[in-house]
């Protein structure tokens, strides 16, 4: 008997990639966790063999227990922010979609890369899906990091590469590298922080500075290897900044956290930048972080516990902004920008993101090697 066969109706389906967070906060699901995200090569990219030696002898018997005690001070007794917000976030933009695609040409899901649901697990769902014969036509996928980086996007992309290499079935893909110049990141990211300026002023403070502050990363990769990351930090510091309503530029500094190793890493420091600050009397910070979409150990342990505390001690405040995390408005833009990339023209793509002048590119500070 001939199988019938019903060709599938246009569809995108759309997949957003996060990194993941550990099961659970424990010294077992850390050192799992660890292993993993360490043990990536576009992650730690120095020669593989050493790595392996000093992550199986020196990182992995110590690191975890101490990651641990990190992880327990998010932990909501079921889950982590990042689980979390990159759910209720994917659930709130499928809504979204609803009201703009009532056809329902795209749809949206989530995956992480170190935590369930899994890309295969997505990719499962679409191959179950052509059988029943509503699978979608194309994948489209966009990691939830703003700015590329080798050691995230890339890093992401052969996740997907890997997967793709044990499949029979393919279909037409894309993957978006990078949205930090789109409106709807950039709209919502200046929104959520005049809110909070507005909100600290109202409250009687005077607020001195405004401090962008990205994840790091080793100035090595920025200059002998030319990963756009930096460039594209300085571009989300300069949409941002002269957007804002309730602060003035000349008050806002870029600045890096998040060092790991002893290799040199893109200046400036953010632990820094804030000490600096409040020594010349600008006692009163706020500090953003725009390399993030979702709140993670990162933004609420890093940033908002132990700097905090560090700049109390130094005799200041820091008070700092959420991401964006399941924001309205955030969450119906990024529906429109999603369905763009996946329904619109060539010319539609590129009405949606901002150009950055070139006169903003000769303020962006070079980043140099001085260890030898």
């Amino acid at each position: 008997m001939i199988q019938q066969y019903t060709h599938p109706k246009r569809k995108t389906k759309v997949v957003f990639v996060q990194l993941g967070s550990p099961s659970e906060p424990t010294t077992k699901a850390l050192r799992k966790y660890l292993r993993a995200f360490l043990g990536d090569p576009r992650v730690v990219d120095i020669n593989p063999w050493l790595w392996k030696i000093i992550l199986n002898f020196f990182v992995l018997p110590f690191r975890p227990q101490k990651s641990a005690k990190l992880y327990a001070r998010i932990w909501d007794g079921e889950s982590f922010p990042l689980i979390t917000n990159t759910r209720d976030f994917t659930k709130n933009v499928s809504e979204e979609l609803k009201k703009i695609d009532p056809e329902g040409y795209v749809e949206v899901n989530h995956a992480f890369l170190l935590s369930p649901p899994y890309v295969h697990e997505v990719y499962d769902d679409w191959e179950d899906d052509l059988k029943k014969g509503i699978g979608a036509t194309k994948l489209l996928v966009i990691p939830m990091f703003p700015q590329y980086s080798e050691a995230t996007i890339a890093s992401g992309i052969d996740a997907l590469a890997k997967e793709l290499s044990k499949r029979v079935k393919i279909p037409t893909f894309e993957v978006i590298t990078n949205f930090h110049r789109t409106h709807a990141f950039i709209d919502n990211s200046v929104n959520q922080v005049d809110l909070k300026l507005n909100e600290l002023i109202n409250q009687g403070k005077k607020i001195d500075s405004l401090v962008i502050t990205f994840h790091g990363m080793q100035k090595r990769r920025v200059v002998s290897k030319g990963d756009d990351y930096y460039r594209h930090c300085f571009e989300t510091f300069s949409l941002i900044t002269t957007s804002l309503k309730n602060i003035k530029p000349e008050q806002c500094m870029m600045s890096f956290q998040s060092r790991f190793g002893s290799e040199e890493w893109i200046t400036p420091y953010t632990e820094d930048v804030i000490k600096k600050l409040i020594s010349e009397g600008k006692k009163e910070i706020v500090i953003y972080s725009p390399s993030f979409v979702a709140d993670c150990l990162e933004t609420t342990d890093e940033l908002g516990h132990e700097l905090v505390n560090d700049a109390k001690e130094w005799g200041g405040n820091v008070h700092p902004v959420e991401c964006l995390n399941t924001n309205k408005d955030w969450c119906k833009d990024f529906a429109k920008y999603t369905f763009i990339q996946a329904e619109g023209s060539a010319q539609d793509k590129e009405d949606i993101e901002y150009q950055v002048e070139k006169k903003y590119y000769q303020k962006m500070p070079q980043q140099i090697m001085n260890k030898k």
